[in-house]
């Protein structure tokens, strides 16, 4: 027996939500590890850099690296700089560690900063200075300023641009090489450009993009760098990690099932005598078991549009419902619908108004006109197309087919479970952070986040398994689902009998409303029917043509998009860069 798309849609949604859950689990242990781990490892815990531009594209960098050694005994760090000018004076302090510096290689130049014969652990700062070539060209300045070759994360970022020409912000850049977005660059004053970044992993970058526009009398004042860096926290990343992920992914599995077992259909238990009433005197049934009383029927329940019926059907509004709702104007004559023989364009002509809703809809789409031909974009029928979604949407609210209370505790399930998670991964993330040497309280954070979370998450997740039918609602979702299973299961005699009984029109609108448009296209092309009249012939012709009328709305209800013109970049376009770790 063939399923309803909104049983098949449940199923298929149920497998995504399971691997979502496993997945959110994974997320979780993982974000727990590494925030446990990144928390005090070897990292730059700050990197402050400025590029003053000079008049023939050229920079002046200033680099305050702030690197956490952490428990490793190290000499010293080094930074690979493509594009470095070693004519130029290359500059290197440290307050607190060793500041020899070498000069190595062409391509990039590696500076290697330190003493091959002592070692140091912890946190120190690096002043670095130096002249970087072809930071623009042109007047489009294009800056790596930090580059995907850093070996270790970095924690804060804080880029300046600073030049004797204005400059507007066209774009930045942040993460791994290609990236596009990620950050924001702004104008602070004339010449000065600024852009932070809360946390960069390994390997991922941040690149400024710039136009240069008129000149100035000279560049603003270099911004003074932060005389101290961010304190360092503790971690212990094996064991929250792995109380969190377990617990995330039990607490998930438990909300999921009360979830769908508070989920149960309401249905008129005078109706289904299989079904037996609960306690409380309610019957209640799993949809999947529901769905098993529907038998194919060809009777068109009339009480319904055809567009209402396939939003019963699947449960919330799609494309073809409001594609069944124009075909269905085009069957009781208010509008005619004439495709182009290669299905390509289909002119849609207004004949009538309609009831008073239709025609508000009309007038929109027509915007004064006689005709409008779908197949291309045309932003009055792109308009009247979303209304018409919004039409659909109200009906379902109004229809007393659903239950509102349902609906309402879902919503408030729903938030409750995204509050939920939140402060589970808060919670993760804190007992990771102080783990390190804290004692059992940080650990006990970690596992109550964890549960928390991934309860939280289910709960969000499977919060649509409590929108539920009303008794009627059941009832009536009976009837279209078995003039579905009709569609999906008759024999091409139907067109022969739709035709006899004037009713094939109808039935073309219903079938695009319940998902079934191709299968009765094809049997409609099966048939030949000569000497039938106009009225007859149009009808065959809707029918035959009903995939078709879907990609036509879809093509004239659709924006074409566009790309974004000038001032965009992705990381790693631009001068410099490189990278950088320890020795």
């Amino acid at each position: 027996m063939s399923q309803s798309a909104r049983s098949m849609a449940a199923r298929r949604r149920r497998r995504i939500d399971a691997w979502v859950l496993v997945t959110a689990a994974v997320v979780v242990a993982v974000l727990a590890f590494l925030v446990a781990a990144l928390s005090g490892g070897e990292r730059v815990t700050r990197l402050w850099v400025s590029a003053t531009v000079a008049a023939d594209g050229s920079a002046r960098i200033v680099e305050i690296i702030d690197y956490d050694f952490g428990i490793e005994e190290r000499r010293g760090i080094y930074r690979d700089v493509p594009g470095l000018r070693t004519d130029e004076p290359i500059e290197v302090t440290s307050p607190t560690a060793p500041d020899d510096v070498e000069v190595t290689g062409d391509s990039p130049v590696r500076l290697r900063i330190g003493d091959p014969d002592v070692t140091i652990t912890g946190e120190h700062r690096y002043e670095l200075s130096y002249t970087l070539g072809g930071v623009s060209r042109g007047g489009q300045l294009a800056w790596d300023a930090v580059g995907t070759g850093w070996k270790v994360p970095i924690d804060e970022v804080e880029v300046h641009v600073l030049g004797a020409v204005d400059l507007d912000a066209d774009s930045c850049a942040s993460g791994n090489r290609g990236t596009a977005g990620g950050c924001a660059l702004r104008r602070t004053a004339p010449g000065h450009l600024v852009a932070r970044v809360d946390s960069l992993a390994a390997g991922e970058g941040v690149t400024v993009y710039a136009t240069e526009g008129r000149a100035l009398d000279a560049a603003p004042a270099a911004p003074t760098a932060p005389s101290a860096a961010p304190d360092e926290p503790g971690i212990d990343p094996l064991v929250p990690a792995a109380l969190a992920g377990l617990l995330a992914l039990l607490a998930g599995g438990f909300v999921s099932r009360a979830v769908r077992r508070a989920g149960r259909e309401h249905v008129p238990s005078a109706g289904l005598p299989t079904v037996v009433a609960s306690s409380g005197g309610e019957a209640r049934i799993d949809f999947e078991d529901l769905g098993g009383f529907a038998t194919p029927s060809a009777s068109i329940p009339r009480d319904l549009s055809p567009a209402q019926g396939g939003v019963l059907l699947t449960g919330s509004v799609a494309e073809r419902h409001k594609v069944a709702w124009l075909v269905d104007l085009a069957v009781k004559g208010i509008v005619e619908l004439e495709p182009d023989p290669d299905g390509a364009r289909t002119t849609v002509t207004r004949q009538a108004d309609g009831d008073p809703a239709t025609a508000r809809l009309l007038d929109q789409a027509f915007a004064g006109r006689e005709q409008l031909r779908l197949g291309e974009y045309d932003e009055s029928f792109a308009e009247a197309w979303t209304a018409v979604g919004a039409e659909l949407d109200a009906w379902q609210q109004s229809s007393g087919l659903w239950d509102a209370d349902a609906d309402r505790r879902a919503g408030r399930v729903r938030r409750l479970g995204v509050l939920t998670g939140l402060v589970g991964l808060v919670l993760v993330g804190l007992g990771a952070w102080l783990a390190g040497g804290q004692g059992a309280v940080p650990v006990v954070l970690a596992a109550v986040g964890g549960a928390l979370a991934g309860g939280g998450i289910a709960a969000a997740l499977r919060a649509w398994e409590l929108r539920v039918l009303t008794p009627l609602g059941s009832s009536t979702w009976l009837r279209v689902e078995s003039l579905r299973r009709y569609f999906a299961e008759c024999a091409p005699v139907a067109i022969e009998d739709a035709l006899a009984e004037g009713t094939l029109g109808d039935y073309t609108a219903w079938a695009l409303a319940l998902g079934e448009a191709e299968r009765w296209s094809k049997l409609a092309k099966s048939v030949t029917v000569p000497g039938r009249s106009g009225h007859d012939d149009q009808h065959w012709r809707y029918a035959t043509y009903g995939p078709v009328f879907v990609t036509g709305c879809s093509s004239a209800s659709t924006a074409p998009s566009s790309s974004s013109s000038g001032g965009g970049g992705s990381v790693g376009g631009g001068a410099g860069g490189g990278g950088g770790g320890s020795w």
